[in-house]
């Protein structure tokens, strides 16, 4: 069974901001919006480049590259030229950590 595994504190990611971060081998990036956080792959999925150099507008974050949109809550498309949604992952915030689980 797959388990949580620590990677920031919420001070290190401001709100509107994203940071990456590698858990089980496997990169991900953490978005704030609005004080919540969510973890979403962090490889495009129209042509495998990070996304965590983009940026966070509404809910959602726009790939550097050819500015992909996706859903930092879901990981759906919002907008081309991505059409294969993100993989998403649980987050959990206890005392101040940020926690993320990969399954």
């Amino acid at each position: 069974m797959a388990e949580f595994h620590k990677v920031a504190d919420v001070n290190e990611i401001p709100e509107g901001g994203m940071k990456a971060f590698e858990v089980d081998d496997v990169p991900v990036v953490i978005c704030n919006v609005d004080g919540k956080y969510f973890a979403v792959a962090d490889e495009c999925t129209h042509d495998s480049g990070p996304i965590h150099s983009g940026r966070i507008c509404d809910n959602e974050i726009i790939c550097p590259r050819h500015h992909a949109r996706f859903s930092v809550e879901n990981g759906a498309v919002i907008a081309p030229p991505a059409v294969v949604p993100l993989d998403t992952y649980k987050v959990k915030v206890e005392n101040g950590h940020i926690y993320v689980r990969i399954e």
